[in-house]
């Protein structure tokens, strides 16, 4: 499938947690948090990668040893950008490619892992999940010029009512941003507007229930959401100790509004996964690394059959693969299409070690 496609898809093991790729494709880049280092590697035209080197993330909180170091990078410069966190400190960082040039924010007094940009390049939300003891989350917003610094804070907006946020994403062309919660499993979504140089949100927030009722939702927490090439289909992860839950979102793709949960799909395993939408647009595939364990999964929407023909029965190969029922209507008595969620199948890299994140190299 990856020489049919030409793509290649990394996976990394936990004691190297995050990789990122920046725009060039020809670095990738890695995390250390224990050691408070970021090693970079080339890529070969084979794929191969080689390793050119390691840095020291700046000294922040009083430690270079953090509990999580997460990166990104956008599209509008040649940088790479990440926070470090200690879990109740935390400092956002920019370094160029060659690691002569470091940026650092001032100190967050919170728990800050999970970055993303807005769609001019020139919005950096940080989501901080821990910034007050009462049930709000803090979305900090930098205004990233095309002479960066990490100074520029325009608007820090706050979520009420939404706890333990795990990851945030945006939409890649509309001024909207998703969020899911470790503790309550839901999808919260917040329409924002422009308004100069600052954004604000616009709306409140919409908030989507990712488990079915069938499931107790206090086994299972939710860590993982990624938006596919397509800008058409949003994915999130929950999981429990031995069963992982995935739900396809349809959206808007010109504004991100969600449009319907469009299909549910579990299979059976512990592991901590992390979802890594493919760098392609046909199929909305989704890779998901370590759910179960050690594995590598290929996920796609299959945009449906007519209900009458749907059948859930298992493909042979794919039977790990079990679909759940998300509620459909009819429009005036027309039997709807029905999208599933699709395996392209799965393999073992090594059953016995937990790995991170993974990435997709065009």
């Amino acid at each position: 499938m990856f020489s049919i496609l030409s793509v290649a898809l990394f996976a990394t093991s936990a004691q190297s947690l995050l990789h990122h790729l920046i725009r060039s494709k020809r670095h990738l880049f890695s995390s250390r948090p224990a050691s408070g280092t970021l090693t970079r590697y080339s890529i070969a035209s084979n794929y191969e990668l080689v390793d050119e080197g390691t840095m020291d993330v700046p000294f922040s909180c009083n430690t270079t040893k953090f509990t999580s170091l997460h990166l990104t990078s956008a599209s509008q410069n040649a940088g790479i950008w990440g926070s470090a966190s200690t879990g109740t400190c935390s400092v956002l960082f920019g370094v160029t490619v060659d690691g002569y040039t470091q940026l650092r924010s001032k100190e967050i007094a919170g728990d800050v892992h999970s970055l993303a940009w807005g769609p001019n390049g020139h919005n950096l939300h940080a989501l901080d999940s821990h910034a007050s003891s009462s049930s709000v989350t803090s979305i900090v917003n930098y205004h990233i010029s095309d002479d960066p610094n990490l100074e520029d804070i325009v608007r820090t907006d706050i979520l009420a009512n939404v706890s333990d946020a795990s990851q945030i994403v945006s939409h890649p062309t509309g001024n909207r941003i998703y969020v899911v919660t470790k503790g309550t499993n839901e999808l919260v979504t917040v329409a924002l507007e422009q308004d100069g140089t600052s954004i604000k949100i616009a709306v409140a927030p919409s908030r989507y229930k990712l488990l079915p009722s069938s499931l107790d939702a206090s086994k299972f927490h939710t860590s993982s959401l990624a938006i596919s090439a397509s800008k058409k289909v949003l994915w999130t992860l929950s999981q429990s100790a031995n069963q992982a839950v995935v739900v396809a979102f349809t959206l808007n793709p010109a504004t991100g509004e969600v449009i319907d949960a469009a299909a549910r799909a579990s299979w059976g395993g512990a592991g901590d996964g992390q979802l890594t939408a493919a760098s392609f647009e046909t199929g909305d595939i989704v890779a998901i690394a370590n759910s179960p364990m050690g594995f590598v999964t290929l996920l796609g929407l299959d945009q449906g059959t007519p209900t009458i023909a749907q059948s859930f029965d298992s493909v042979v190969g794919h039977e790990y693969l079990e679909q759940l029922s998300v509620t459909k209507g009819r429009r005036g008595g027309a039997v709807l299409a029905a999208p599933k969620i699709k395996s392209y199948g799965r393999i073992s890299l090594d059953e016995f070690v937990t790995m991170g994140e993974s990435i997709w190299v065009d």
